[in-house]
């Protein structure tokens, strides 16, 4: 199953780059160390830093991107297209099951915050998109993403289709290690669709929960 429209979006740079580009994912002990140190220099040096208002925009971008087109399978068993959620935002995340650091932050963040948003989040919608499609099963993703929220929903594919997509992303991915404990190094990125078919909105993996339902409100405050 392969439809994917739209620019490439590998060059571009988003929000959040200056603290770390593209961040992949690594094993959890470099992971803490470098978020850790990384966050600490940008909440020092970063303009306004002792003030008390915070910038309600940080991740927006000033220029939203034409976002790819896709379909792929659910966990369900199901065709999902992007285009199938009219009315939604839809937060778009690759990453695996099997990944012991940056994939279980970002849906712990993203169900916290959902959480917070209360009944708004029902106009979002979290596609969480496998690059370890052989070790992902259908059954495993949809027990792996229900421990976070039952709304999440995982697709997957064949590697190269989920490849393709990731490609249209800008999405890096690639197997490290092996044997059957290998991991798979990603870009942590969560990508924000909006109805009209943009990307006005990306949170890297430093966000937390309050920032992006902070963010995912002002989005939806545009779209009513």
């Amino acid at each position: 199953m392969r439809a994917i429209f739209g620019p490439p979006l590998q060059n571009h740079r988003y929000p959040g780059d200056d603290v770390k580009q593209h961040f992949l994912a690594r094993p959890f002990q470099l992971l803490t160390g470098v978020i850790l140190g990384l966050a600490g220099v940008f909440l020092i040096l970063r303009p306004g830093a002792n003030e008390t208002e915070v910038d309600p925009k940080q991740y927006v971008l000033s220029d939203p991107l034409p976002a790819p087109i896709f379909t792929l399978t659910s966990h369900r068993g199901e065709p999902v297209s992007s285009t199938d959620f009219p009315d939604r935002l839809l937060a778009v995340f690759f990453g695996y099951t099997f990944c012991p650091d940056v994939c279980p932050l970002t849906l712990s963040n993203l169900s916290l915050a959902f959480q917070e948003l209360g009944e708004a989040a029902t106009r979002i919608q979290l596609l969480f998109i496998s690059v370890d499609p052989g070790r992902d099963t259908p059954e495993r993703l949809g027990q792996y993403l229900a421990a976070f929220n039952a709304s999440f929903v995982g697709l997957t594919g064949a590697e190269e289709e989920i490849r393709e997509v990731a490609n249209a992303f800008g999405v890096f991915f690639a197997r490290s290690g092996e044997g059957e404990d290998y991991t798979v190094d990603h870009t942590a990125r969560t990508f924000v669709i909006d109805p009209a078919g943009r990307i006005p909105l990306t949170f890297p993996v430093t966000a937390t929960p309050e920032e992006m339902a902070r963010d995912f409100t002002l989005l939806l405050g545009e779209f009513k």
